[in-house]
């Protein structure tokens, strides 16, 4: 663990990068103009894993919050948070170190390809051929430096497409039956209406799900969980945030099975007993009415296209890509002969 001089080294050190740029800096600046945004591309999702020194997860998710995620949402890509993988039940897959999972959207391959190091083999990509270089880029490498100085390994640079989560809202009618409280609770036919309580304080946590599914199957899927299954979810109190097919492109660790596909889905619940709440008895906390059976029968048509599945628990705020203002250089330009 980073020890407080270190600490102090860094700060001091990112003090005066900010508040006294070396002489050249004006030099080291490069503007640039834009063409017209691409539309009609196929989004992809990177998903990368880090492992992180052993408590330096807030200062991790800090230093890519505040200094690396603006740049990057001036090169285009929208940030979905980077999130702690946590062990509330299971056992910990990596004791002595702290793990992040960090989730960006891309607008293409190609969009994720043009923010990587141009080289060889990446002849399209350079950040600062999309933004240019100034304050705002050199925020994010002091960030990503410090970064580097927790960063003990990684595990998986997964491409992902498919489906973002929507909000929205959601019309359920109710059934207008009438009800009253009765004692014998024996009876098998007994109808299972809800009222609630208040809400409880949230402390929010995600569920990352991996299944190995039929081939081809992912969108069938997807179609079954969006209208079968989420609209039930949302309403005690589930919010999904989207679902995803692993997609095999280059710099991607995954290797495709002829087998099977892959896909994720990430979902959040106000605490780990929400999910355990509604991962044992969900009918308990939304009544057993039309939408719990339609419910019911798309998770029994979704078991028929799984082959396995496992979760991993996360918790950290989604970022969410909020407003960014970042003010440009006083200066003036013109083409370069």
């Amino acid at each position: 663990m980073r020890n407080e001089t270190q600490g102090f080294v860094v700060a001091v050190v990112c003090t005066f990068i900010v508040l006294f740029p070396p002489v050249d800096f004006a030099q080291e600046i490069v503007p640039v103009r834009n063409e017209v945004a691409r539309v009609g591309q196929q989004e992809v999702i990177m998903m990368r894993h880090a492992f992180i020194e052993e408590g330096e997860y807030t200062f991790w998710e800090r230093e890519s919050r505040q200094k690396v995620w603006p740049w990057f949402q001036r090169l285009g890509a929208r940030m979905i948070g980077d999130f702690k993988v946590i062990y509330p039940e299971m056992r910990d897959e990596s004791p002595g170190q702290d793990e992040a999972l960090r989730f960006a959207r891309y607008a293409s391959y190609e969009h994720w390809q043009a923010t990587r190091r141009a080289s060889a083999e990446n002849p399209t990509g350079g950040s600062i051929v999309l933004a240019g270089k100034g304050s705002l880029s050199a925020e994010s490498d002091i960030g990503l430096s410090n970064r580097r100085t927790v960063l003990q390994g990684s595990k998986e640079a997964v491409f992902l497409q498919g489906h973002m989560a929507q909000t929205r809202p959601l019309y359920m009618p109710g059934t207008k039956e009438t009800f009253r409280e009765t004692v014998d609770s024996l009876q098998d036919d007994l109808p299972a209406p809800v009222s609630h309580r208040i809400a409880l304080p949230n402390n929010e946590i995600l569920i990352l799900r991996y299944r190995k599914i039929k081939k081809n199957a992912f969108q069938e899927l997807y179609e079954i969980e969006r209208d079968g299954v989420w609209p039930y979810l949302e309403k005690i109190g589930g919010r999904p945030v989207g679902q995803w097919k692993i997609v095999y492109l280059p710099n991607g660790t995954p290797i495709e099975s002829s087998q099977y596909d892959e896909d994720y889905s990430l979902i959040r619940y106000a605490s780990l007993d929400h999910y355990k709440a509604i991962d044992t008895d969900p009918g308990a906390l939304g009544g057993d009415g039309p939408d719990f059976q339609r419910r019911q029968e798309a998770k029994s048509q979704i078991n028929e296209l799984i082959l396995s599945a496992t979760h991993r628990v996360l918790k950290g705020p989604l970022f969410s890509s909020p407003p960014v203002y970042a003010q440009p250089h006083d200066l003036s330009f013109r083409h370069s002969d």
